[in-house]
C-alpha cells in the first residue's frame, strides 16, 4: 500500500488561522474533541486533523501558531509529521503527546526541534499552560 502523497489544497476559499490558532492531531477523535472543545472554552482557536498527512496539509494551508500532535498515529506518525514541519515557512510550534513513554523517550531523543514532548493522559490546564507558553 503506498502513503498518500502531500498535495495543497485550493486556498481562495480557505481562511487563513489566526496567528494564535491551535492545530489538535489526533487519531482518537475522543481526545482530540476533548482537547479541542477545552481549548475553544480558553479563548483559542482551534483547528482539528485525524493524520499526519492531513496535519502537514492544513499547516501548509492554514499556517497556525501551534500544533498539538499525537506521536502515535497511523500513515505519517507524529515524529515524521514534524520532520516535515520543520522544514515549512512559516514553522509553527510542535509539541508532541504521547500515551506511550517509549514514544516521549524517542520523539526527545530524535527531535530537537520541537516545543514540547508530553506523556498522556496530561492535564488540559498543563496542556494549556505549554501552549500559553509557546504563543509567547
Amino acid at each position: 500500500m503506498s502513503k498518500p502523497t502531500l498535495t495543497v489544497a485550493n486556498t481562495e476559499r480557505t481562511p487563513r488561522a489566526t496567528n494564535r490558532t491551535v492545530l489538535v492531531v489526533d487519531d482518537d477523535p475522543i481526545q482530540t474533541g476533548q482537547i479541542a472543545m477545552f481549548l475553544q472554552s480558553q479563548g483559542i482557536d482551534v483547528l482539528t486533523e485525524n493524520n499526519g498527512y492531513a496535519a502537514v496539509n492544513s499547516i501548509k494551508r492554514l499556517a497556525p501558531a501551534i500544533v498539538v500532535m499525537d506521536v502515535r498515529m497511523p500513515g505519517l506518525d507524529g515524529i515524521e509529521a514534524s520532520t516535515l514541519i520543520g522544514g515549512l515557512n512559516p514553522k509553527p510550534r510542535v509539541i508532541l503527546i504521547s500515551g506511550y513513554p517509549e514514544s516521549v523517550f524517542a520523539a526527545n531523543r530524535r527531535h530537537t526541534d520541537v516545543f514540547a514532548v508530553i506523556e498522556k493522559p496530561i492535564p488540559l490546564p498543563t496542556l494549556l499552560q505549554f501552549i500559553r507558553r509557546a504563543l509567547g
